[in-house]
């Protein structure tokens, strides 16, 4: 998250702290991307409950919710 936190301009022309987050990046893209990435890997049959969800007679009924 250092991306994020990182401001592009850490002190005023006085010298002091500018207290400003990051404008082009943020934790809401981060995050975002995050989660695609995780989502495109089927990282929950790898670390999660993927394969157990997929098993559930629901699911098997409705491959929309895989």
């Amino acid at each position: 998250m250092g991306a994020a936190e990182w401001p592009l301009d850490k002190t005023t022309s006085g010298g002091e702290p500018s207290m400003s987050t990051n404008p082009i990046t943020d934790y809401h893209s981060l995050f975002g991307v995050t989660a695609i990435v995780l989502a495109l890997t089927y990282a929950g049959h790898t670390w999660g409950l993927g394969r157990w969800w997929a098993g559930l007679p629901l699911v098997q009924k409705n491959r929309w919710l895989i």
